[in-house]
């Protein structure tokens, strides 16, 4: 019977850790859909823009920042070529809010861009080129996981690497390319929202301001609202389970991924903007994110029609109000 017992309780046991091998090679696979998505390759239109740049009032130059850990691009406007289409209406609506602006070609600050998930730094182009028109230089880091990031996995900009990552590309980019010391502001969109709100959360911050377009506070909230209710019961499960597979490889969980707690000490100017038809990351969450910032000076802007994708590209003079407020901002430091 001893004899008996004892087998037993090896096939307990060893049936009891092959499940646990399994649950965790599952939970391995759920994280990497999440923290190391699919790549976005580059598109005709990125290679466009980055073939001629004239076309579009830019320079653009290429860095491997961090020793190459973040491959770069450093955005500015061409002042022999002038402006493109996009950045002589920008310019026109600018001019009619009442603000001034630099001649083309002169810049008044910087900007580092932050992409969302499935994203890669050549998106922001057309964004960069808007802002460049206003008189600002831009940044376009690949984040880790994105792009021709050398990196296999993201913690939406939660880890310490992430949350340095902008400074420090900033930094970076400054010191190889001789850039003045000038005002420097965040934009973050999604994902890059929350590196966004990381990175000024950061004790030696030193940005002047941050924009935030359809982002969230809280990633368990985001994943949560996309699982089928009669599973709901069941997600706290999961998230725990992807939590300790997380955890082995000291990794930020998808519960320790809150930018509404950084943003409880954040006092920086910040604008949020997020579309009302938003099925991605609710509109909900961006609120909350908002109500959560300990700034004085913060903004909301509800984009009629957007959605997650499309929250840029709506009727509304978007890039207008994102300049016009940014501008404001800087001239009252």
């Amino acid at each position: 019977m001893s004899i008996i017992s004892r087998r037993t309780i090896k096939g307990l046991v060893a049936l009891f850790i092959c499940i646990i091998v399994v649950l965790l090679i599952v939970a391995n696979q759920i994280n990497a859909a999440i923290f190391s998505p699919p790549r976005r390759a580059l598109q005709e239109y990125h290679m466009h823009r980055i073939n001629n740049p004239a076309d579009y009032g830019l320079s653009i130059r290429s860095y491997g920042c961090l020793n190459g850990q973040v491959p770069c691009l450093l955005v500015e406007p061409d002042g022999l070529a002038g402006a493109g289409v996009r950045g002589k209406r920008l310019r026109q609506q600018l001019s009619e809010n009442g603000v001034e602006l630099p001649a083309y070609g002169r810049v008044q600050g910087i900007i580092v861009l932050l992409h969302g998930r499935n994203g890669r730094k050549e998106d922001l182009l057309p964004i960069a080129e808007r802002f460049v028109a206003a008189g600002f230089r831009c940044v376009l880091p690949d984040l880790p996981s994105h792009g021709d990031s050398p990196l296999e996995v993201t913690s939406f900009g939660s880890s310490e690497f992430e949350r340095q990552l902008p400074a420090k590309v900033l930094e970076d980019i400054r010191s190889h390319f001789s850039l003045p010391d000038e005002p420097a502001a965040l934009w973050g969109m999604s994902m890059g929202g929350a590196f966004a709100v990381n990175a000024a959360g950061e004790p030696s911050a030193n940005w002047d301001a941050m924009m935030v377009v359809s982002s969230f506070s809280s990633l368990e909230t985001v994943l949560e609202s996309h699982v089928p209710e009669k599973w709901h019961s069941l997600f706290p499960v999961l998230v725990s389970l992807l939590g300790i597979e997380r955890k082995l490889q000291q990794l930020p969980t998808i519960r320790e991924i809150q930018p509404a707690h950084v943003a409880q000490q954040l006092k920086l100017p910040a604008l949020l903007v997020h579309g009302d038809r938003d099925r991605y990351v609710r509109m909900e969450e961006g609120k909350n994110l908002y109500a959560s910032l300990a700034s004085d000076n913060k903004k909301w802007l509800t984009v009629p029609g957007g959605g997650h994708r499309s929250v840029l590209s709506t009727s509304m003079p978007l890039y207008s109000e994102m300049n016009t407020w940014l501008a404001r901002v800087l001239a009252n430091q």
